[in-house]
């Protein structure tokens, strides 16, 4: 072990974590140190920044992990980067790179996760992880940059790349270092645009960014990432998991156990909030969380956004719960799996959707839980679906049940948010035996209340129940593309462009 890997495992014995864990933070917290440094790069000199990016996250890896494990990760970005340049208007190039870049990270992940018999929390594959995001969506973003503009997607034209990068670029984007442990995952032109200083990024003549104040965006991002990982500190040996599967709380009513659940759920959040409001804070100081004015002039920051916590705890359906949590990875299931299964014309069903969550459980690894949360989840979705089709119009304008709405809402976020704290658990266990415990400790709630709700909607008729009894009260029932969305789509702000925008078309 390195001399800072032994300073970070005495400082993880005193704290009472595990070492993996103390490890993250150090990552996470050194890309602020790294971010001043990077802004006395001048904003014209974009070879340097794209060094600058590889030789930082190059140095945080080998501070920790084996140098093996860089050398594997810089092969698999060049395997993708030959693949791309060669082979880019080849219709199976980036389903080739997405099957073979997932395929391996997914032996990567056996390796430590089954074979191994010391899996940890936090380790080289968590930065990995991003890196599948990436390469995935380039490769698709190289396809599309071959494709005439009106056969591409129409949310995916702005990502499409038009003009194939140098291997420095391309290295950067993948080495970026602000987002290089746990992301978020941009779009290789979002990066481009911030090297290059266009669109929002644009530079003046002088060569000064003109990119707001970056201090209350910072500030906001890094103190809640402190909060939670004090929430995280103090409370996540008290309200764990484990407790409903050891025997200590077996003695405990039915009702406190399902309220420790709940204790334990939002505790259990508070490690990846830390690290993605760390995360955030740390591209917002470097620049690169900056989206752009919206229609009120306002400058919003919202690029390197990867969770809203209220938008969270506080969602009234599976719909609005997915839309706030990972949303980059959300992004990537979307753009690189969701939207590529489903045909021109055709609405999506529910192999598309379980296609889906089990690319995202595959991304996150071996562990039965996560099979177990998943399968639960994409349940989860489609009740939560049919819902907002059949009965939620029942309490909106001009229904006779309007009034009823405020009723509606509340049991919405009740039902959504105790459930995910259930569906949640076994990600968090990991093990079958100890996921099946912790269901059967509350009585297997959530799983019996989804069960019964989608087969008494989609099964026994009580969706067109529903649809009677709205038709009877003056509602007109609509079906919309976003009700068929199952995995996190966040409508883009209204960006206004800003003098130089066009400075893309120019170069």
């Amino acid at each position: 072990m390195s001399h800072l890997e032994l300073a970070l495992a005495a400082a993880a014995s005193k704290l009472g974590m595990p070492t993996d864990v103390v490890k993250g933070g150090f990552m996470l917290t050194s890309a602020y140190p790294l971010a001043l440094v990077y802004a006395l790069i001048p904003a014209r000199q974009t070879t340097l920044r794209h060094l600058f990016s590889v030789a930082a996250s190059a140095s945080l890896w080998l501070s920790l992990f084996a140098a093996q494990g860089l050398a594997e990760i810089a092969a698999t970005c060049a395997a993708t980067y030959v693949a791309a340049f060669f082979f880019r208007e080849k219709r199976w190039m980036p389903a080739a790179v997405f099957v073979c870049v997932l395929a391996h990270f997914c032996a990567r992940l056996f390796a430590v996760q089954v074979l191994s018999s010391h899996a940890q929390k936090f380790d080289a594959t968590t930065p990995m992880m991003v890196l599948v995001i990436k390469l995935t969506t380039f490769a698709w973003n190289v396809y599309d940059g071959t494709k005439k503009e009106e056969d591409v997607i129409p949310e995916l034209r702005s990502k499409a790349i038009r003009k194939f990068p140098d291997l420095l670029e391309f290295f950067g984007f993948a080495f970026f270092f602000a987002a290089f442990l746990v992301g978020p995952a941009f779009d290789f032109n979002d990066y481009r645009d911030y090297t290059n200083g266009l669109g929002v990024f644009a530079v003046s003549k002088e060569g000064k960014s003109r990119i707001p104040s970056r201090i209350l965006p910072t500030l906001r991002a890094t103190l809640g990432g402190l909060c939670w990982m004090a929430v995280m500190v103090v409370f996540s040996k008290t309200y764990s998991y484990e407790r409903l599967v050891d025997g200590t709380t077996a003695a405990w009513p039915l009702w406190k156990r399902f309220l420790f659940m709940q204790a334990c759920g939002l505790v259990a959040r508070s490690k990846f909030y830390t690290a993605w409001l760390l995360s955030e804070g740390a591209c917002n100081l470097v620049g690169i969380g900056y989206s752009g004015l919206d229609k009120n002039g306002e400058p919003q920051w919202d690029r390197a956004r990867n969770v809203s916590v209220l938008g969270f705890e506080l969602a009234q359906n599976p719909k609005l719960l997915i839309d706030a949590w990972n949303v980059r990875t959300g992004f990537w299931l979307k753009n690189c799996v969701y939207l590529r299964l489903v045909k021109p014309g055709q609405k999506p069903g529910g192999l598309v959707t379980f296609a889906t969550f089990l690319t995202s459980a595959l991304w996150h690894g071996f562990h039965l839980g996560y099979y177990l949360t998943f399968s639960l989840g994409a349940v989860y979705s489609m009740v939560g679906r049919s819902m907002r089709r059949n009965v939620r119009p029942l309490f909106l304008e001009p229904s006779k049940y309007a009034p009823l709405k405020p009723l509606y809402d509340f049991l919405g976020w009740l039902l959504t948010w105790t459930a995910i704290n259930f569906i949640a658990s076994p990600f968090t266990l990991w093990a079958l035996d100890k996921s099946i415990a912790c269901w059967a400790s509350v009585g297997y709630y959530a799983l019996v209340g989804l069960v019964v709700m989608y087969l008494g909607m989609e099964k026994l008729g009580g969706a067109q129940a529903f649809r009677r009894m709205g038709k009877n009260a003056g509602v007109v029932h609509s079906r919309t593309a976003s009700e068929d969305m199952e995995v996190p789509v966040v409508a883009e702000r209204e960006v206004k462009a800003v003098p130089d925008a066009d400075l893309r078309k120019r170069k």
